[in-house]
């Protein structure tokens, strides 16, 4: 028995070539800015700030759905999460929220990752954010 997150349809295989051509080169794109944010980094660290890379990420997905309609497709895909797709996304986003949680608060926590505050702060997270994912 598989397992499936995400139920997958597209409508046709010339659309699905298009934005994997697309996907490509903004990725190609993307990744030559990550570069070149890299080496700023690296060579001039009095220059770097690190909201370039959001703006290089940003710029790849403007890039991507403007080259993408420049290539003619006009469906992109359509998906959406399984309720297990949901469940374990709702837990990513806890647990990232919740180790973050856990670094600034550690005093707080005793040192003790059983705490019943930490556990209680991971269910109502979790509880919180599972109707925005499941949406």
């Amino acid at each position: 028995m598989v397992n499936k997150f995400i139920h997958y349809q597209l409508l046709d295989e010339r659309e699905e070539q298009l934005i994997n051509k697309a996907g490509a080169e903004s990725f190609t794109l993307f990744i030559g800015l990550v570069l070149l944010s890299y080496l700023v980094a690296v060579l001039a660290p009095s220059l770097f700030n690190p909201n370039f890379l959001v703006y290089t990420l940003i710029v790849g997905i403007f890039f991507f759905f403007n080259r993408a309609r420049y290539l003619g497709v006009t469906y992109y895909s359509r998906f959406h999460f399984t309720i297990l797709g949901c469940f374990f996304l709702t837990l990513a986003i806890t647990a990232l929220l919740m180790l973050q949680n856990y670094q600034f608060n550690i005093e707080i926590y005793q040192h003790n990752p059983l705490n019943i505050k930490y556990l209680s702060a991971w269910a109502i997270t979790y509880v919180i954010y599972l109707p925005w994912v499941y949406r």
